[in-house]
């Protein structure tokens, strides 16, 4: 099967982390993929382009800014040359812009055989701090559900996404495949008291709230002979890092920036918090479960159908519920801690295997 995947560009983040995986399957079955990228990488980002070099995908990127890629008639132009002649038997895209711009193409020029859209977010409903913004994001994600009608077939990451493009538009029917990931080879950690945070920093992720737990710690000197730490790993908008930082009032708080070797990063904490308030999937909460990391995350969907609240994780509602939690994951003993990251982990295996999300996906490309 000739298949093409398009998306916006390769800074690492969890749709691009997962499509890797998907196209490494994917030859592994002996297909043939290329990507097509709608433009440049982001700054301040690992870009995973050399991964899929090494790979053996086929990469093109179209020129100009790539926010302006589905509306720009060059760029509709050169992607529709571009499937008319490769002859691609799937074209499978991967983010609104992309889904955009595939969807014109067809529409002018008809050159593409079979069109699948892969959903990793509910677009437009994250907190970004600017009001204006989130009015236009969430009026053009009102008229990309038409779009998302018009597919071959809808894919999207998890049962959260699924109800809330159903609120949108009752008549898209997608599909539930969650990504896709394996468990590490990685000794479990009890010889830290360090916490950590891993993800892009912004209002959404709740960093603020993490902060604020581990400052009232401090306070009540929880930490006195602990050598607690909190390392946060990401990067966001300079003032909203630079307001973290100076509400960060304990020296034991960490800002690490963009964190390029993840196994290090997993390695070393004893806990991971994702205070999250709302997400496609939680790419990263899978990773640290993976990596045989004790995980705290916030009781709203789609985390609290990852994790059961004791048995392979914990759960909070509040700042009160999420300081008692991680005090008593610190005096866990060795065989509790042992047993929910066992539990963790068999959860990635049953429910988030590559090899279930790589079989799912061929259905749907085949149905």
């Amino acid at each position: 099967m000739k298949i093409c995947h398009v998306i916006n560009d390769l800074s690492r983040g969890g749709a691009e982390t997962h499509l890797l995986s998907l196209v490494e399957a994917q030859i592994r079955h002996g297909n043939e993929v290329h990507v097509l990228l709608l433009g440049r990488d982001q700054n301040h980002f690992v870009s995973l382009e050399n991964d899929f070099v090494e790979l053996g995908i086929k990469l093109k990127r179209l020129n100009g800014p790539k926010k302006l890629q589905g509306l720009n008639p060059f760029s509709i132009l050169a992607a529709s040359r571009y499937f008319g002649n490769q002859k691609f038997d799937i074209v499978h895209t991967h983010s609104p812009r992309s889904d955009f711009l595939v969807y014109t193409s067809q529409k002018i020029f008809k050159k593409i055989n079979k069109r699948i859209v892969s959903i990793h977010g509910k677009y437009g409903t994250y907190l970004q701090g600017n009001k204006y913004v989130d009015i236009l994001r969430k009026s053009f994600i009102n008229k990309q559900a038409k779009i998302w009608l018009s597919a071959d077939k809808v894919i999207v990451i998890s049962d959260s996404i699924k109800d809330w493009l159903n609120s949108l538009n009752p008549s898209i029917k997608p599909v539930v495949i969650p990504y896709g990931i394996s468990n590490q080879d990685q000794e479990i950690n009890f010889t830290n008291n360090n916490i950590g945070f891993l993800g892009r920093l912004n209002k959404n992720k709740g960093i603020e709230d993490l902060v604020t737990v581990f400052n009232s710690m401090a306070n009540e000197h929880s930490l006195e002979n602990s050598q607690l730490t909190l390392s946060i790993g990401g990067i966001g908008a300079d003032s909203y890092v630079k307001n973290l930082q100076r509400a960060s009032i304990d020296k034991n708080i960490k800002f690490l920036g963009y964190v390029k070797d993840r196994y290090k990063f997993f390695e070393s904490l004893s806990i991971f918090v994702f205070p999250s308030y709302s997400e496609g999937l939680g790419l990263v909460l899978l990773e640290a479960m993976s990596y045989g990391v004790l995980c705290i995350a916030r009781d709203v969907a789609p985390m609290n159908k990852i994790i059961n609240h004791e048995e392979n994780g914990f759960l909070f509602t509040n700042n009160d519920e999420l300081k008692k939690i991680i005090e008593a994951g610190l005096k866990l003993s060795q065989n509790d801690k042992t047993q929910i990251i066992k539990n963790a982990r068999n959860t990635i295996e049953n429910s988030y295997s590559i090899i279930q999300m790589y079989s799912s996906i061929e259905k749907v490309y085949s149905s």
